[in-house]
């Protein structure tokens, strides 16, 4: 299991470095002090499986940098402030370790991260839990134009409908195809294939409906639009 630090104070990573060098199956994939120079490794084809994350850093704070990578890695939140729990679960982080903690905290939070975070390649689809008591919906993957989120729920809009999942849109996004689907907003993730346009910190898609860009989320959509641009003279 291939592992990021991104921490501000060097003995929170000194000792982090230990227990996952203690940790047969673990390794180290790189460290960080800065979360802003830790961005164009999430944007690399084969991105850390895991992420320890810290929250009060200088530049950028922990939990709006997670909800910029939570589609690539999974996320175990390190903090010396426990206030920031619910934030943390609501990005569906891993888990939450107050520091200072013992290496038997460390390993009972890894056991936590999930084998399989994604579904087999080949699927297409998967279900969503509905408003409605016991209905549950399919989602083709290639239809789906983009998400929004409102607190608890995510509104999916496809080429053919508008799907109300009863699931916070990390969840959603552990089941999409990183190289497809970009997080351009706090609330909304949009299917590359579906963009029409790009002007003026805006996203046009194809359907009509126009989509900001946050901030934040700038970098990293840049960097997948990048991707997918077909480079000429400069």
């Amino acid at each position: 299991m291939n592992v990021t630090i991104i921490d501000d104070e060097p003995p929170a990573i000194t000792l982090l470095s230990a227990y996952i060098q203690r940790t047969k199956f673990m390794e180290l994939h790189s460290t960080f002090t800065d979360p802003v120079e830790a961005l164009t490794i999430y944007n690399s084809p084969a991105p850390p499986r895991l992420t320890f994350l810290d929250i009060e850093m200088p530049g950028m704070n922990g939990l709006d940098f997670a909800r910029l990578i939570t589609l690539k890695t999974q996320i175990i939140i390190t903090s010396s402030f426990r206030d920031y729990g619910p934030e943390a679960f609501e990005l569906s982080a891993v888990d939450y370790l107050v520091k200072p903690f013992s290496y038997e905290r460390f390993l009972d939070a890894i056991k936590k991260v999930p084998g399989d975070t994604k579904p087999p390649a080949p699927a297409g689809f998967f279900f969503v839990r509905t408003e409605t008591k016991g209905k549950y919906v399919q989602v083709m993957i290639g239809d789906i134009i983009f998400f929004e989120s409102d607190d608890n729920i995510v509104h999916i809009t496809t080429s053919a409908d508008r799907i109300t999942a009863m699931n916070k849109l990390p969840e959603i996004q552990n089941w999409l195809p990183a190289n497809q689907f970009s997080r351009v907003h706090r609330s909304y993730v949009v299917n590359l294939a579906q963009v029409q346009a790009v002007e003026k910190g805006q996203i046009y898609l194809k359907n009509g409906k126009v989509v900001p860009i946050g901030r934040q989320y700038k970098e990293p959509f840049m960097a997948d639009l990048q991707k997918l641009t077909i480079k000429g003279r400069p």
